[in-house]
């Protein structure tokens, strides 16, 4: 079956299948497709999809006003590899960071929940594209201007059943039917932050980046042990 993801554009929804996307290799960003991704990353972090022109993109790639459609076949498909080729990069960060911080002898439930959590919490906090890329994918997902699949696919095959895995290896207790939800309910510790950072520190005054990390990750593994602790069928 194929996979579907949908963007909006005028009010419009445009279907595509993952087919119909072309898929470029993002190794060099000197060449015409990756200067065109990191200027959509800029614009339409910057702008918004409907307020960027293909005029724009261009001007900013440095390319010919025809090189939009030739690359990726539309400013929709454009905008869509945008979102692919951050959403890559941030499950193989995740993925690294897991396997490296479970190969550590004497690992705690904490080592790990750090590594995941810290990173992205940071990169948001400096204001770093791979974190406004993905902070404009989750809104359009919440906004149902994005299907989700787009997202639970890899996020689930990839991430989550490693995850899942880890937090059993360092927590036996756990059941195995509980896992992905686990794994969702800390996803959704670490959403939040990611999404509201000006709000936290509005609220919570004095607070640093370094006290809120520290705060999800003991908050995070407190809320694991003592689910494996308690009586959840």
């Amino acid at each position: 079956m194929k996979h579907l993801f949908e963007t909006i554009v005028r009010n419009e929804a445009v279907y595509m299948t993952k087919d119909d996307v072309k898929m470029p290799v993002y190794s060099d960003r000197d060449d015409v497709q990756g200067r065109l991704l990191d200027a959509a990353e800029k614009l339409f972090c910057e702008k918004g999809f409907e307020q960027t022109s293909v005029r724009e993109l261009t001007t900013e790639a440095r390319c010919n006003l025809a090189a939009v459609n030739y690359h990726f076949g539309s400013k929709e498909n454009l905008y869509a590899a945008m979102f692919r080729r951050q959403f890559e990069t941030m499950i193989q960060i995740n993925m690294d960071a897991i396997e490296e911080v479970m190969s550590r002898p004497g690992v705690t439930l904490e080592n790990l929940l750090r590594a995941v959590i810290e990173p992205p919490i940071r990169r948001v906090y400096e204001g770093e594209t791979n974190s406004r890329v993905m902070r404009l994918l989750v809104r359009e997902v919440l906004n149902k201007r994005m299907d989700p699949e787009f997202i639970v696919r890899d996020i689930k095959d990839r991430m989550f059943d490693r995850l899942g895995r880890a937090f059993k290896q360092l927590v036996p207790g756990l059941l195995s039917d509980k896992l992905t939800l686990m794994v969702c309910s800390v996803d959704g510790v670490l959403l939040h932050p990611y999404l509201f950072m000006d709000l936290y520190e509005k609220v919570v005054p004095g607070l640093t980046i370094d006290g809120l990390i520290n705060h999800m990750v003991c908050f995070a593994a407190a809320a694991i042990r003592g689910y494996a602790e308690g009586s959840h069928g």
